[in-house]
């Protein structure tokens, strides 16, 4: 039996459980923002390790398992506080059910692959980590939090992301992982030169495979209204939209602005609304606002871009589970209904989904603009940039976060999205995070949370294409037929002499 570096180093003296489990909260330790993340593969290795040592399917699932719900509830300590404020003490206790649901869609396909690899497992999990993770972006429970990739965002190696998107660098993670766990083996010096190449080249592109972030040479102006969201549930006032017009004029009055960004629902109202749209054509400027659709009898999220008059709109396309939607109510139906009533919400209605992608025109603007949740699905931001947005919007109402975690880890997953496109981003949280990033990653400018103002930034727009909106998710093919190839290997080698 091989013996793994970091078998040696933890399971002497911890039990099976307990080793997985400190591990799994290492790496959600290691996806905080300021921590090392470079350091992820570290954890992850030793979950590649126990998996591979596996004595079958129902081991590797409890040890997979173990380590997910354990980075899952340090990953998500943030959700059942937040909750309990918003829906009172039976919401969050209700959403712990959350953590294990998540757990789950690690643990499955990861102990599948222990299945299905055999003694190629090690091989075969960084490119089931690809698949898994897409497979977590769709569908009606799509929830696409933690993926190991995010942790590459502060170092050098995230402009990796132009190349293949967090895919890649979810790869690079983990085959970095499987490496460190077989570093034990007869070729320990063959995986160690691999690992040093492959990361080494990821440097390289890093290096001379991105341009410079071009000049932020035009100034936007983000306005950060604080409204309580806890307020705007109790029902909306005209006095939300005076708010925004107030804190849009005071910044006005210091100078022009290439355009004004107001964060997500902001508006009580539509733009198309004349008690909304007579007071924006007296501001003069080109804008892209949150509000309501204007689609009688249906409950929508969406954005407007507002230039003289509504030059369009787009309606939030993925919808938070159990937030805005309820998934599968028409089979569930029986069980919504008095859990709403449990929590005081008879009245409750799901939103209704977009189905349009809109490039807004502003000027010589062009914004791609993602509302809230879907800045962490990297194909919508390039579906816009291929459909020519030279520029990224994200309008949010991060309020119902709370202060903890949550709302730093959606905005370090929507950095990525400005990597990815090669775009300059422009955030604008109801509470924060409003900020600028570059193309590559860098925040050029941030807002204090819960500070109630409106800010005028630096920014730039850019026509690059970069190869991952060129080539889409090209990581996720590739693993799927890896994964394939490892899988038709392993049946041949069964069925052979």
């Amino acid at each position: 039996m091989t013996h793994h570096l970091f078998s040696q180093a933890w399971a002497a003296r911890l039990p099976a459980g307990l080793e997985s489990g400190l591990s799994g909260a290492a790496l959600a330790l290691l996806l905080l923002p300021a921590m090392p993340g470079v350091l992820a593969p570290l954890p992850l290795a030793v979950l590649h390790s126990r998996l591979a040592r596996s004595e079958g399917g129902r081991s590797a699932l409890r040890d997979a398992f173990t380590f997910a719900l354990s980075f899952f509830t340090v990953h998500l300590a943030w959700l059942p506080t937040s909750m309990a404020d918003v829906l009172g003490p039976l919401g969050g206790l209700l959403t712990v059910l959350v953590l294990p649901a998540a757990a789950l869609t690690w643990a499955v396909p990861l102990a599948l692959t222990r299945l299905a690899g055999g003694p190629g497992t090690l091989l075969a999990l960084p490119f089931a980590w690809v698949l898994l993770e897409a497979l977590r972006t769709t569908g009606p429970l799509a929830f696409p939090w933690g993926a190991p990739g995010y942790a590459l965002t502060d170092t050098p190696l995230a402009q990796l992301a132009s190349l293949g998107g967090v895919s890649l660098l979810t790869l690079l993670v983990t085959f970095a992982a499987s490496v460190l766990a077989g570093l034990g083996g007869r070729r320990r010096g063959a995986a160690a030169l691999i690992l040093l190449a492959v990361w080494s080249a990821g440097l390289l592109w890093a290096r001379l495979g991105t341009r410079a972030a071009p000049e932020a040479s035009r100034t936007a102006v983000l306005v950060q209204g604080a409204i309580d969201p806890r307020v705007k549930a109790r029902g909306r006032t005209l006095e939300e939209l005076d708010v925004y017009l107030t804190l849009t004029r005071q910044a006005l009055s210091s100078g022009p602005a290439a355009v004004v960004v107001w964060p997500e629902t902001a508006s009580p109202l539509p733009a198309s609304d004349a008690r909304v749209r007579g007071p924006l054509r007296r501001l003069n400027v080109p804008m892209l606002l949150g509000a309501p659709g204007d689609v009688p009898g249906e409950v929508r999220n969406s954005a407007y871009g507002f230039d003289e008059r509504v030059t369009g709109r787009q309606d939030k396309r993925v919808l938070v589970p159990f937030g805005e939607r309820l998934p599968l109510a028409g089979v569930l139906g029986f069980l919504y209904t008095p859990l709403l009533n449990s929590l005081g919400m008879p009245g409750y209605t799901s939103a209704t989904p977009g189905k349009r992608l809109s490039v807004f025109p502003l000027g010589d603007l062009r914004a791609g603009v993602s509302i809230c949740y879907e800045s962490v699905f990297p194909g919508l931001s390039r579906q816009a940039v291929g459909a020519g947005a030279n520029l990224l919007v994200v309008i949010s109402n991060d309020a119902w976060f709370g202060r903890g975690q949550g709302a730093e880890q959606h905005f370090q997953m929507g950095r990525v999205r400005a990597i990815e496109t090669g775009r300059f981003l422009l955030r604008a949280g109801n509470d924060g995070v409003s900020a600028v990033v570059d193309p590559r990653g860098q925040v050029v400018f941030r807002a204090p949370r819960g500070e109630r103002a409106a800010y005028r930034v630096p920014f730039g727009v850019t026509s690059t294409v970069t190869p991952f909106v060129r080539s889409g998710d090209w990581v996720l093919g590739v693993s799927f037929a890896f994964l394939l190839l490892v899988l038709c290997c392993r049946r041949s080698a069964r069925s052979g002499p």
